[in-house]
């Protein structure tokens, strides 16, 4: 999905003989970055290779679909394979702990992890009793542990002497290398041709992968792999001393990118990084410049030089090589060496700020003799706090003057420079401090230098617990397999790879690949476009602007049940709206052909005016003018002088809520292919009938040519609702004028520039309440972000869940949508409702802070008499022990300065509506019973498709095992709504019923004339009287009432003052799902769509750049 390593979904195991231990290795690797030529030698398994429904499937593969650890499934070949991974590399003898720490590469936006993790934490070694368990595991005679399918035959044996060259047609040289001789060769003979080395085309140099020990230093080669470093300083701090310190380096490095990623980057990969790219904060080179150690870096065969980190940095490393990097001794005792990292997720991110200090004292063990004091993600120039270095020589560090002189001091050195999209440079500057303040609490508390108990927390990092869940649902066993724990229908399949989604065609026959070109001068018109350079670029094939569209120039039709405002241009043809907004489409042979081609047309621009660009509400509002919006933010007088007079509190705030990108993990795709009756469409959409409807209008073909098919989604959260009408437009439309299939899969960086996000929201409020807290009046005007067009409507869900819950007849409430430059906003996870909900949320905690009064009694007292909540809310507080852990929390802020917990309980009234129609068309074969069905929702991982099956299997009385669900096309389901706003499993399933129903009667007769006959033979004796076995039945607006569903929430946290890190300790949830149909599949959209919140809430951003 990402093509750099940071999903996971693409993890491949790989194993093969160590260059230096000449033993069998095994390893996860993202398959993205790993090199096809550099799989020489070695044995390459996919998650294929480790079972299907045609041979059995493996513990692993079963487990996570038991478990019900894949929703959407498009991460879940990576998860098994990092799994698989582990127990390979582990033999089998794996703790929870490693599990966790292993996932720390492969993201699932669907399942909030928890389910994963509790599958695989099954398989560990000593697993919690509390995990369901599943039927006995294969047992290998061999090892006696888990079955892990390590048996198979290793990659044939190579020539591990003999270099290899591979020279390609367009010149390019790939060398295969096993000696340090080999590589000088090579870069002689190469003469002034660019270069780069690649860990795995000289990872068979063995002086570069080996280390050895001597009493007084370590010296490891420079293509160690920073998963083997770690092991190795784990494994020399526990038996060597002196070096006790590379515990700390070790633990260091286990956060710094993923597993997949240490397993193949290299040190000197990560150093080479550091020297090309000086702002890069390797969290390598700070402990190595902080530590001491020096790099030994080769000229040639025979001349070398040892150099510092920092002076490695600095040097012209052109035809040069870093051999070995060498580590030092130091005194424990008498030194301190510790370091620090923060950043803005515990694993897979760079750091804000990192940190490594060394401290040698005196005899005294407080008078510093030399100290280092290394910071990264400063500036490209910072790394020694000198100043402060030099100021603490010599003197006592746990002296107050001495401190308050160095924090002082390094606060002046400290000048971090602001790159985009780097933190603050106010927050990275206080952190630098922030984490020699925790250095020297913590110095001083080894050392029994006397330090205020309150601070002592100040001194250590929050460190993550191994995670643990528990769920409870009720199930009613007269309605099984309704109400059942039913692992997902679709789950074997996608944890095996053997779930197909849109990509996973196999090419077509003179297929093309395109992808879109976008324009990049918001507020400007485009005057020419000139795709000449593109394409004589080798490979590509033609390019398509609005001129080429055949009919209409507009992917968001009015010829619906849909009220969409505004024509949203396919292609750009004028004014440009935002930056990435496409021009056109250009068609190539190859995918990375395309990608390219498309950054070779010019687009020429023609000023409009100089407008200033504002991709977002909040940069509208930071502008000294705000005369486009000020109309919207008025502030009204609230209470005459008499309503003043029973009322104490004056209050007013604003909220701040920005816009998310949905980062579903399967890209926006579509795959067009030319057929006899016009053009089969595959594409990844939640609302086939708006894609067909506004392709014909593009094309100028009637709808019945175009033969849509959706088997699965993977992930959605709202960004395939609308979107997906002008990827399918422009693909279908390449694919229309070439006369050939096209496939368009958006790459990472295109669907973050074309598709657009969660609509922001501004509000500021005012409002007046008495001493309980109870509002007598307010007022709320808030603005919702839109992006470049009115379409994708949120601000009426806004508006109704704001005051859903509350008893609102004294407040006022205004929203406004606001037009910005930016991709037209859409709908995501709850839109509206997400907003709407926290603004009254937030005031409630608002008005708490103000009066001192409980939150709960302050929401109670504000909400309709008769609100299911003030059931609910006090019985919920005693279940999570509310009270109890408040006061324990307030025992413990009082004792700690730098460490704080908070708790806090919030309410959710989300509203279900019907809306639309949907088709539901259920087939029995008579032959052997077996049920086919057909609806008109799409799986997007919520578990539709599971639901519809037990539901089928229960009206019909026949095992779940005899039903299947066949993909979702515009044939069977023609004008069908979109899958969205939570109804439609409810919606599908009620369809299903009913045509179960009709079924129901159509059997009857012939089950009351053969009495206790078997379903195979009723279905057959049907068939035999030409009794019609396949019933369509269409959902109605009228079929179903809606209503509320009510849910709570109760999480605690801690944060760490000094870092702002935080930690969430406990949640409880609690919702009313009235009996639920599939309660598994429940429990799990329930944790995801809070993890997804998590996100939201305290992680997630986005980051403009405003130069353009």
């Amino acid at each position: 999905m990402c093509l750099e390593g940071g999903c996971g979904t693409c993890v491949v195991n790989v194993s093969g003989l160590h260059p230096v231990t000449k033993q069998n290795k095994s390893w996860s690797v993202n398959s993205c970055l790993f090199p096809v030529f550099a799989c020489h030698g070695l044995d390459i398994k996919t998650v294929e290779a480790l079972g299907n429904r045609m041979d059995g499937y493996h513990p692993i593969q079963e487990r996570l679909a038991h478990m019900n650890g894949s929703q959407c499934g498009y991460c879940s070949p990576g998860m098994v394979m990092t799994m698989y991974s582990l127990m390979e590399s582990k033999q089998g003898n794996v703790s929870r702990e490693e599990v966790e720490n292993e996932l720390g590469g492969n993201i699932c936006r669907c399942t909030g992890y928890r389910p994963i993790l509790d599958a695989f934490k099954s398989l560990a070694s000593v697993t919690d009793k509390e995990l369901p368990d599943i039927e006995e595991l294969q047992i290998c005679p061999k090892t006696n542990t888990v079955c892990s399918a390590r048996c198979s035959v290793v990659a044939c044996n190579v020539d591990h002497a003999r270099p290899v060259r591979i020279v390609f047609e367009d010149g390019k040289e790939w060398h295969k290398v096993f000696s340090v001789e080999d590589i000088f060769a090579t870069l002689t003979a190469i003469g002034s041709k660019q270069y780069m080395f690649i860990g795995g085309n000289t990872a068979h140099v063995e002086e570069l992968r080996t280390h050895y020990q001597r009493f007084d230093y370590l010296k490891i080669g420079g293509n160690v792999t920073l998963a083997e470093l770690i092991e190795l300083l784990s494994k020399t701090a526990k038996n060597q001393p002196g070096f006790g310190y590379c515990e700390e380096m070790g633990k260091h490095l286990k956060l710094a990118a993923n597993p997949a990623v240490r397993n193949v980057g290299t040190i000197a990969g990560n150093l080479s990084l550091k020297n090309q790219h000086k702002q890069f904060p390797s969290d390598l080179y700070v402990l190595l410049e902080a530590a001491g150690a020096k790099l030994t870096v080769a000229e040639s065969l025979t001349v070398e030089s040892e150099k510092t980190p920092l002076q490695y940095i600095q040097m012209d490393m052109t035809k040069k090589l870093l051999k070995t990097i060498t580590l030092p001794a130091i005194v424990n005792g008498a030194n301190v060496y510790r370091s620090y990292r923060v950043a803005q997720r515990a694993q897979n991110a760079h750091a804000y700020v990192n940190a490594a200090f060394l401290v040698q004292f005196a005899n005294d063990k407080e008078t510093v003799q030399s100290v280092s004091l290394c910071f990264g993600g400063i500036n490209p120039k910072f790394t020694h706090a000198s100043r402060t270095e030099k100021l603490l020589v010599g003197k006592k560090l746990f002296d107050n003057t001495t401190i308050q002189q160095a924090i002082n001091s390094l606060a002046s050195e400290i000048q971090p420079d602001w790159v985009l999209p780097d933190a603050s440079v106010d927050y990275r500057k206080n952190l630098a401090v922030s984490l020699f303040y925790k250095f020297l609490l913590g110095v001083a508390s080894d050392n029994n230098v006397p330090v205020n108990p309150r601070y002592k927390s100040g001194s250590t990092m929050l460190e993550r617990p191994l995670s643990s869940g528990q769920q409870y649902y009720d199930t009613n066993k007269k309605n099984w397999p309704v109400t059942k724990y039913v692992p997902k229908l679709e789950g074997l399949r996608q944890a095996s790879g053997e779930a197909k989604y849109a990509n996973d065609f196999p090419p077509f026959p003179g297929e093309l690949y395109a992808a879109f070109v976008v324009a990049t001068q918001p507020n400007t018109t485009i005057g020419k476009i000139d795709p000449t350079e593109a394409l004589k670029l080798p490979g590509v094939a033609a390019f398509f602007a609005a001129k080429d569209i055949p009919g209409t120039n507009n992917f968001m039709s009015n010829d619906m049940n849909f009220y969409f405002p505004d024509a949203e241009e396919i292609f750009c043809s004028g004014r440009v709206l935002y930056h990435g907004q496409p021009v056109g489409v250009i068609v190539a042979d190859h995918f990375d052909q395309a990608v390219h081609a498309a950054k070779q047309v010019k687009i020429i621009y023609e000023r409009g005016s100089d407008k200033p660009v504002y991709p977002t509400v909040k940069a509208m509002l930071k502008d000294a003018t705000k005369m486009c919006i000020e109309d919207h933010l008025h502030h009204q007088k609230l209470l005459s002088n008499e309503e003043q007079l029973i009322t104490t509190k004056q209050i007013q705030g604003t909220i701040e809520m920005y816009g998310q990108y949905h980062f579903a993990l399967e890209p926006q795709t579509c795959v067009c292919v030319p057929v006899e009756d016009g053009i089969d469409i595959y594409a990844a959409t939640q609302w086939i009938d708006l894609c067909q409807i506004a392709v014909a209008a593009a094309l100028k073909v009637p709808q019945n040519s175009l033969n849509f098919t959706v088997r699965r989604v993977g992930g959605s959260y709202g960004s395939k609702l609308t979107r997906v009408g002008q990827l399918a437009c422009a693909c279908a439309l390449a694919a229309h004028l070439t006369k050939r299939p096209v496939r368009l899969v958006m790459n990472i960086e295109a669907n973050m520039e074309i598709i657009g996000k969660r609509c922001g929201c501004f509000s500021s409020y005012q409002m007046s309440v008495d001493d309980e807290g109870n509002i007598k009046k307010l007022s709320n005007n808030f603005l919702q972000d839109y992006g470049s067009s009115m379409n994708d409507d949120a601000l009426m869900f806004t508006r109704e869940a704001f005051n859903l819950s509350y008893d609102s007849s004294t407040w006022t409430f205004t929203g406004k949508p606001i037009l910005t430059d930016s991709a037209s906003n859409t709908w995501a996870r709850a839109p509206g409702m997400t907003e709407g909900i926290a603004m009254a949320e937030t005031i409630m905690e608002h008005i708490a802070w103000i009066t001192g009064v409980d939150p709960m009694q302050v929401r109670l007292r504000n909400m309709h008499k008769g609100s299911k909540f003030q059931i609910l809310m006090p019985q919920f507080r005693e279940d999570v022990e509310y009270d109890k852990r408040k006061q324990a929390i307030d025992e413990f802020n009082a004792k700690n300065r730098w460490r704080k917990r908070g708790i806090a309980m919030v309410p959710m009234q989300y509203p279900l509506i019907y809306f639309g129609a949907l088709h539901a068309q259920v087939s029995i074969y008579a032959k052997d019973g077996t049920v086919s069905i057909s609806h008109g929702g799409i799986e997007v991982g919520q578990g539709i498709n599971t639901k519809a099956a037990q539901v089928a299997a229960f009206t019909l009385g026949i095992p779940l095992e005899k039903i299947s669900i066949k993909p979702t096309n515009s044939m069977t389901s023609p004008n069908a709504v979109m899958t969205g706003g939570s109804m439609t499993s409810e919606v599908v399933c009620l369809a299903v019923k009913r045509a179960c129903e009709v079924l129901n009667t159509r059997l009857q007769p012939v089950k009351n004339e053969l009495k206790n006959a078997t379903w195979e033979k009723v279905t057959q004796t049907c068939y035999s009287r030409d009794i019609d076995l396949s019933v369509l039945y269409q959902f109605k607006n009228a079929d179903l009432k809606p209503y509320s569903i009510w849910g709570l929430s109760c999480a605690e946290v801690e944060v760490d003052v000094l870092t702002g890190n935080i930690q969430l300790t406990r949640v409880d949830i609690l919702e009313d799902t009235g009996e639920s149909i599939s309660p598994g599949i429940d429990v799990g959209q329930i944790e995801g769509a809070f993890v997804m919140g998590i996100g939201y809430w305290l992680t997630e951003s986005l980051v403009y750049d405003m130069t353009n």
